[in-house]
C-alpha cells in the first residue's frame, strides 16, 4: 500500500527526537541499565503508523517498547501518537532487522510483535518474510527460554507458511486462530488491522514461545527455502507476473521513454523547481548523444511485456576502483508501486556485476522519497550516509552474490 509523503518531515522528526534511538548499536546488553524502572522490554518489527504500539504501550506502562520502522513516513505518525499521548515507555528505531543481534544481546528481549508484515509473496523474496527461519533464529537468540513471538497477518497462506517455519524451528505454538475477532475485537488493533475487519477480512494470530529445543543462530547453516510462493493477501491464486526485462537504450527507446515521461512534483528537491515536463524531440537527441560520451554511462530501458516503462542505468562509472552509481526512473505513476521498478533494479544490478565489470554500486534516494529507499532495500542496498536531503545507499558484488546466487533478482 502506497504511504503518503509527509509535510515537513524533518522539522516533525526533530520535534519527536526524544522517542528515537539514534544509534541502538550503542545500547546492545545496556537496554535495561540505560531504561530502569521496567519490568519487560518488548519489539515491534515494523510498527508502521503506531496504533497498535502506543495504545498497547499505554495499557502496559511497566513494559518498555521498542518500536522498529524502516518508513520515515510511517514512523513520524507513531512518534507524535507517543508524544500526544504523553508515553514514556516507547522509543522508536530506524532499523533493519536482520541486524537485529547487533543491537539486542542474547536473551535482552521479553517478546517480539510482528504485526501483518510484507508478504513477500514470491518464492525467490522467501527469505525475507520476518517469519522465515533466518529471521526465527535471530529472534531465538534474543529472547530468554520462555520469550514470545507474536505475529497477526490477514495473509492466511502466509499464516499458514509461517506455522510450518515455527514448527520446524522448534518453537511451541499456542493461542493460534484463523479468525481472531469472531467474537468480537480482541486486544488492540492496527491501523491495518481496523480496516481489514472492517471490510469483513479475517485476522490470524498465534503465539510462539522459546524452548531449549527451539533453533538459534547457533544450529548452523538456514535450510534453503524453495517452491515458496503464496497466494496474494487476500488468498487469490498468484498470477502469472508480467514480464520485465532490460534492453540497452537507443535514441527510439530514449524517444518512447521522454514522449511517456510525467514527472512527479513531490520528488523535486525544491517543489518551487517543478514544471511539468513537456517533450522536445530535438531535446532528446541532444540529450541522448550527450548521454552516449565517453564511458561512465551506461543506461537500459525498463520494458514490460514489450513496452518502455522506464529506464534504468550507471553514471559515473569509474574503471579504476569497479564502481558506478545507479538511478532509474519511470515513466508515471500507472506503473509505480506494482514491483516493477524493483525487478528492473535487480537486473541492472545483474548486468552492472556480470556484464560491466563493477565491484560496488551507490545509490543517491531523497529523504523524502520512501519508495525509492524501499526498492533499494529490496534489492540488497544499505543505506551508508544521510544528511539533511538524501540517503546514499551501497551494495557490494560479494553481498549481492550472497542474497541472490543461483536466483533471478
Amino acid at each position: 500500500m502506497r504511504m503518503r509523503k509527509r509535510h515537513n518531515l524533518a522539522p516533525r522528526m526533530e520535534a519527536c527526537a526524544g522517542f528515537l534511538i539514534e544509534d541502538p548499536a550503542s545500547l546492545r546488553g545496556r537496554w535495561r541499565e540505560s531504561f530502569p524502572g521496567y519490568e519487560k522490554m518488548y519489539v515491534e518489527l515494523g510498527c508502521g503508523k503506531g496504533r497498535f504500539t502506543v495504545e498497547t504501550a499505554q495499557q502496559t506502562p511497566e513494559a518498555l517498547f521498542l518500536a522498529i520502522e524502516k518508513v520515515p513516513d510511517a514512523m513520524i505518525l507513531a512518534m507524535e501518537r507517543a508524544r500526544e499521548m504523553g508515553l514514556s515507555n516507547v522509543r522508536f528505531m530506524d532499523f533493519d532487522a536482520v541486524n537485529l543481534a547487533s543491537i539486542f544481546a542474547p536473551g535482552e528481549i521479553d517478546r517480539i510483535y510482528l504485526n501483518f508484515s510484507d508478504p513477500w509473496p514470491k518464492s525467490r523474496d522467501a527469505k525475507f518474510r520476518l517469519t522465515a527461519p533466518g529471521f526465527l533464529r535471530l529472534y531465538a537468540d534474543a529472547l530468554p527460554l520462555g520469550g514470545q513471538i507474536h505475529f497477526k497477518t490477514d495473509n492466511r497462506p502466509l499464516f499458514d507458511w509461517s506455522v510450518e517455519q515455527f514448527t520446524a524451528e522448534r518453537w511451541t505454538l499456542s493461542e493460534v486462530t484463523h479468525d481472531l475477532h469472531a467474537a468480537g475485537p480482541v486486544g488492540v488493533m492496527t491501523d491495518y488491522e481496523a480496516k481489514f475487519v472492517a471490510e469483513g477480512l479475517k485476522i490470524n494470530r498465534l503465539a510462539a514461545t522459546r524452548t531449549a529445543d527451539t533453533k538459534t543462530t547457533a544450529a548452523g547453516p538456514v535450510p534453503r527455502l524453495r517452491n515458496a510462493a503464496l497466494s496474494d493477501a487476500r488468498g487469490n491464486a498468484a498470477s502469472e507476473q508480467p514480464e520485465i526485462r532490460l534492453e540497452e537504450e537507443t535514441l527510439p527507446l530514449c524517444h518512447t521513454f521522454f514522449r511517456s515521461l510525467v514527472q512527479a512534483p513531490e520528488l523535486f528537491e525544491n517543489p518551487a523547481d517543478y514544471t511539468p515536463y513537456v517533450y522536445d524531440p530535438a531535446e532528446v537527441d541532444r540529450f541522448f548523444a550527450a548521454r552516449r560520451t565517453g564511458e561512465t554511462r551506461r543506461y537500459y530501458a525498463i520494458l514490460l511485456n514489450g513496452d518502455v516503462i522506464g529506464e534504468v542505468g550507471f553514471k559515473h562509472i569509474d574503471p579504476a576502483d569497479a564502481s558506478a552509481e545507479m538511478e532509474i526512473c519511470l515513466i508515471n505513476d500507472s506503473v509505480k508501486n506494482r514491483d516493477y521498478g524493483t525487478r528492473a533494479t535487480g537486473l541492472a544490478l545483474k548486468a552492472g556485476f556480470a556484464e560491466l565489470g563493477l565491484e560496488t554500486v551507490t545509490a543517491e534516494s531523497l529523504l523524502k522519497n520512501g519508495r525509492s529507499q524501499r526498492v533499494l532495500k529490496k534489492n540488497g542496498f544499505q543505506p551508508v550516509s544521510a544528511d539533511e536531503r538524501a540517503i546514499r545507499f551501497r551494495i557490494s558484488k560479494e553481498r549481492y552474490q550472497q542474497l541472490w546466487e543461483g536466483e533471478n533478482p
